[in-house]
């Protein structure tokens, strides 16, 4: 080091000596009112950003039956309507390309079942209508979708 190098590191350790603090340092503490506010902010956070289990757009009431069994959860679903909709995996189609839509999907997926979430006040010729368009496609396994009955005998 040169000497000028010196004096001038002489000159800035003077200077952070004598700013420096002469008190005790004391550790942090953490203070519980703001700890209870960083804890309400993040559960608003993850109430806010989680995604909620929604009923589908669609409503449709199920004929009752005491005979419901389960059915695994990624079969192909079509749902038919009150209002004469009819909906495939949840996308919306017209009763006369049902059969080209099941069988694109039979071709990808061809061990997943179907199951047919018909509206009550649907007729029985329309949901065979249904039922043979997917057994045309090659579908095997087909069901229809019902709701149960609770223990006292009401749907």
């Amino acid at each position: 080091m040169k000497h000028s190098d010196i004096a001038h590191y002489r000159q800035l350790n003077s200077l952070r000596r004598r700013f420096m603090s002469r008190g005790r340092r004391f550790p942090p503490s953490i203070e519980p009112a703001a700890l209870v506010d960083v804890v309400l902010l993040v559960l608003m956070f993850f109430m806010v950003s989680s995604s909620y289990v929604t009923r589908p757009g669609v409503e449709i009431s199920l004929p009752v039956s005491d005979q419901s069994q389960g059915f695994q959860m990624n079969a192909m679903v079509v749902t038919l309507t009150r209002n004469e909709l009819v909906f495939f995996n949840d996308q919306r189609i017209d009763l006369d390309g049902l059969p080209r839509a099941l069988e694109r999907a039979h071709l990808e997926n061809p061990d997943l079942p179907l199951v047919i979430e018909a509206d009550e006040s649907i007729t029985v010729a329309v949901q065979m209508q249904v039922v043979g368009q997917a057994s045309r496609a090659g579908i095997q396994e087909i069901a229809l979708a019902t709701r149960g009955v609770t223990p006292r005998g009401r749907p």
